[in-house]
């Protein structure tokens, strides 16, 4: 392989430094085993202008002595330590730390492609809107395989990565980009039809790119995360969106949702979490009704019935197979 001589590395970092810096925030808590896989598709960004902001919150099991060793490797790594407060505080934390002109955000057992932040950046200024999102892939350990072959080997202590096989790259993006289709729409639009066609892209928030003027105005916060809440994705992401002028979708997968095996929660936590889902949408479903965006509002309510019917469904299952075990 031949090596890049050091007068084309300060050009490439000149050129990179040129763009503007975006910032990724990354709630980190007890992922010990995945959180060095999102990392590394992170440090493997086509777009090299980054801020990465590993905020843990509060972890126990070596997940922030894994974000300590990333911060040494890669002065673009940048770690909060905080005790365990939530992924909602530790997001929060992460904007009230950052830098960048835009920020995405990344869980910490999941991944994205090396295209992720470049594609969003793309569009952003393509259609000048305020936010970009693209579509997802729900996928386990094979998921992870892809990051792990084709990610880079370390140069200069880290400072640089590369995809070693592109080849290879670009037939996974191939196989994964199979849509290129955009969708370009205002804030109201969105809001008109929200939990419609296009919900896949519109409740979750990882899955973006936002110019930091959804979060703050003339250094002052307007739009936070809920502390305390669970469901966080839920409450915010439609005042993300009403706080915005303009939506921009992409059908590409860039992001790679982990769905972790054996995840089973408790009976007692899982009935908080449905008590909690439903307060959530029950919630959401004011904001809608209240703006007299009824068409979003009546895709909302719908969801809510399925939901309970399907919860209760959940219930009565779980209190039979408790039954028969006894």
């Amino acid at each position: 392989m031949v090596r890049e001589s050091q007068k084309e590395k300060m050009k490439k970092m000149t050129e990179w430094q040129e763009t503007p810096l975006v910032s990724i925030i990354v709630p980190v808590y007890q992922v010990e085993a995945y959180i060095s896989e999102c990392v590394e598709s992170l440090l493997a960004q086509t777009y090299k202008n980054l801020e990465i902001l590993l905020v843990d919150d509060g972890s126990t099991d070596g997940s922030g002595e894994i974000c300590d060793e990333y911060a040494v490797k890669d002065d673009r790594v940048r770690v909060i330590h905080q005790r365990n407060q939530g992924p909602s505080v530790a997001r929060n934390s992460g904007l009230d730390h950052m830098k960048g002109e835009y920020v995405a955000f990344v869980d910490s057992d999941d991944a994205v492609l090396p295209d992720f932040i470049e594609s969003l950046y793309e569009l952003l200024e393509k259609h000048h809107a305020d936010i970009a999102a693209c579509a997802y892939e729900e996928c386990g350990a094979d998921c992870f395989s892809y990051i792990k072959r084709e990610a880079s080997c370390i140069e200069n202590g880290g400072s640089e990565r590369r995809i070693k096989e592109e080849c290879a790259v670009q037939n996974v993006q191939k196989e994964m980009h199979d849509n290129d289709k955009e969708i370009f729409m205002t804030s109201e639009q969105m809001l008109q039809q929200w939990h419609g066609k296009y919900k896949k892209w519109e409740t979750v928030v990882w899955n973006k790119l936002y110019r930091k003027s959804i979060f703050d105005k003339g250094g002052e916060a307007v739009v936070r995360f809920p502390d305390g809440r669970k469901l966080e994705d839920v409450l915010i992401s439609h005042l993300l969106v009403a706080n915005a002028k303009q939506i921009v979708l992409t059908m590409h997968k860039l992001y790679l949702y982990h769905i972790r095996p054996n995840s089973r929660a408790s009976q007692s936590r899982m009935t908080g979490l449905m008590r909690e889902n439903l307060r959530a949408q029950r919630e959401r479903m004011a904001f809608f009704k209240e703006r007299r965006y009824w068409r979003a509002y009546l895709n909302l309510l719908w969801g809510y019935v399925l939901h309970l019917g399907w919860f209760g469904w959940k219930r009565v299952s779980s209190v039979n197979s408790s039954k028969k075990s006894g």
